[in-house]
């Protein structure tokens, strides 16, 4: 029932496979690293005039208030 495999064959196989593997790490790492990159792109930040605090808001605002002192900020704009 065993059959005999030459060697070249076998590391074709090994050689493919492990590209294979590479390849599916490489795209799953990219979409994860794009998925954060999303998330703390959408954040704004903001600096309190108040009391000087800097602090982030998920989600793109253009006031929030300071956690610190309840003062209404606009967000920073690079």
């Amino acid at each position: 029932m065993l059959t005999t495999v030459e060697l070249a064959t076998f590391l074709a196989f090994v050689g493919g496979l492990a590209v294979v593997v590479l390849l599916g790490l490489q795209a799953w790492y990219d979409r994860r690293d794009a998925l954060l990159c999303d998330h703390r792109r959408l954040n704004s930040a903001f600096s309190c005039a108040r009391c000087g605090l800097t602090y982030v808001r998920p989600r793109r605002r253009e006031e929030a208030t300071c956690p610190r002192c309840a003062w209404n900020n606009a967000r920073l704009k690079f």
